[in-house]
């Protein structure tokens, strides 16, 4: 089922619930909330038989997980969906992935990369989200929203927006992703744990060749390669050349969809 405009992309899974009002699912209890942990939407049993299921029928899957409980289960079940998937070696290897992993223990660092799993992030949460984090999370933050990590680890990273609950516009995430401020310059010129933050090159291939590997559309999207979708935004100016902060007031010429132009601006 589906085209280039719309198909099924898989199987989707709650973990847990968010940061905002302290329901993401922890190991530890919240700062300064020694009976709060969270909560668990869909158990370790549940959620494995219901990602086994999807496995079987050929469907990648894909978990909402925010806080680090949430995380290392879901890293669990993928564990076990792995090794039912090598009894099964003439099958095409499935793009299965979290949604979010806001926060990851240290000892869970790696295991994306090992087990093949997606990080599929959105990174104005990073900047949304950091004075939370501080707060719920204190120390714990530092490896919150760890995407050099993740990416130096051999993990695949993917950016999107999380529309409707954060901009659309892909470049107030490209600044988050490079610069890990706000648009009001907070909490300061390096940023929030600036030792995660990636290059612009790394986060435009997360949001447009890491998408397509992610989704299987590699042969149709992902890159400017002939025989690809004539799918393309067009800048006033060349964002690889700018300061990182000039990347919220790049300027939009056109849009082509399909090798036709959508809009055409300045």
């Amino acid at each position: 089922f589906g085209d280039d405009w719309l198909r099924i992309g898989g199987v989707k899974i709650f973990a847990d619930g968010a940061l905002g009002p302290r329901t993401a699912a922890m190991l530890a209890p919240y700062e300064n909330e020694p009976d709060n942990r969270g909560i668990v939407v869909t158990d370790k049993e549940e959620m494995h038989a219901c990602a086994s299921r999807a496995s079987a029928a050929g469907l990648s899957v894909t978990v909402h997980a925010i806080g680090d409980r949430a995380n290392h289960d879901v890293l669990d079940v993928y564990t076990a969906v792995r090794q039912e998937e090598a009894a099964r070696p003439a099958a095409p290897e499935l793009r299965h992935r979290i949604e979010h992993v806001q926060l990851l223990h240290p000892d869970d660092l790696q295991r994306l990369a090992q087990l093949r799993v997606v990080a599929s992030m959105q990174p104005i949460h990073a900047t949304s989200d950091m004075v939370m984090a501080d707060s719920y999370w204190g120390s714990r933050a530092r490896y919150s929203y760890a995407w050099r990590t993740m990416l130096d680890s051999g993990a695949t990273l993917v950016f999107g927006s999380d529309a409707p609950v954060e901009t659309i516009a892909p470049l107030p995430g490209l600044h988050a992703a490079v610069t890990r401020r706000r648009a009001s310059g907070a909490p300061g010129l390096d940023g929030w744990y600036p030792e995660q933050r990636l290059s612009l090159p790394e986060a435009v291939h997360a949001y447009t060749m890491a998408a397509a590997v992610t989704s299987g559309q590699t042969a149709r999207q992902g890159s400017l390669t002939p025989g690809k979708l004539a799918d393309l935004t067009v800048f006033d100016g060349d964002i690889f050349a700018i300061p990182p902060d000039e990347l919220l007031d790049a300027g939009i010429a056109a849009t082509i969809v399909g090798g036709e132009f959508k809009f055409r601006g300045l």
